[in-house]
């Protein structure tokens, strides 16, 4: 980040903004698989004094595991215009996530929760373990999409989906149950919400609302999340009446 800020220091125009995203963040990390060394305070805090001793005037947002009201605060005092949040506006009646999507991310424990390696981009992800695109060796539809992962061409799970092709690859009733495992058909997946990525706090989702009488759980308002952050104190969370 300071390498980036000092090479673009004499630019007419500085970024509007910088977005400082945590290792507890949904999806795609900018972090290994040793992740859980780091922590995005002292990120932010080394960022923030940074910008302060340059002089530079940039706002700057903290993103990544901020689950409550408490947490927003926290980086808001810390210097910090703004915060990014996603996890607890994934489970609101405005998300684009299909309702039984939804309600896994509710009964999900932090143990459902996993770092994997099965991105074809070669970033670490994270998503809940029971996500359907693990393991399924749907065939490639690229051609249809006209996704291309790098300028050569070539992605990540084609090759994984070839390797486990190869010994079924005349026998195509056998060839549509494949399971690959090192990889998955992400353009695929995502599309047909397949791959459930989620936040580290995700497991907390459920004690952000009330479970009804079938046993689902009360899916919220994005406006009842939004107050929430809003005005909540400390770590207290406003349920649903």
């Amino acid at each position: 980040m300071q390498l980036f800020l000092r090479k673009n220091a004499k630019l007419k125009r500085l970024p509007d903004y910088i977005i400082v995203e945590g290792p507890l963040a949904g999806g795609h990390l900018g972090f290994g698989m040793d992740w859980a060394k780091f922590d995005l305070q002292p990120i932010v805090e080394e960022v923030y004094q940074y910008l302060k001793s340059e002089q530079l005037d940039i706002p700057l947002i903290a993103a990544g595991g901020i689950f409550t009201g408490g947490d927003a605060v926290a980086f808001l005092e810390a210097g910090v215009a703004a915060v990014q949040v996603a996890t607890r506006f994934t489970a609101t009646r405005e998300c684009g996530l299909p309702p039984d999507v939804q309600q896994e991310y509710f009964k999900a424990s932090e143990r459902d929760i996993e770092v994997n390696t099965i991105s074809p981009t070669g970033y670490p992800m994270r998503m809940l373990k029971n996500s359907p695109a693990i393991g399924d060796g749907i065939r490639p539809n690229c051609e249809a999409y006209g996704y291309l992962l790098d300028g050569a061409g070539h992605c990540a799970y084609i090759t994984a989906y070839n390797l486990a092709l190869g010994p079924h690859a005349n026998a195509k009733k056998k060839a549509k149950h494949l399971s690959v495992m090192d990889k998955t058909c992400l353009c695929t997946h995502m599309r047909n919400f397949n791959c459930w990525t989620c936040g580290h706090y995700t497991y907390r989702l459920k004690d952000t609302t009330r479970r009804l009488d079938d046993g689902s759980y009360q899916v919220l308002s994005a406006e009842h999340v939004f107050r929430d952050y809003q005005f909540s104190t400390g770590q207290n969370i406003l349920l649903p009446d």
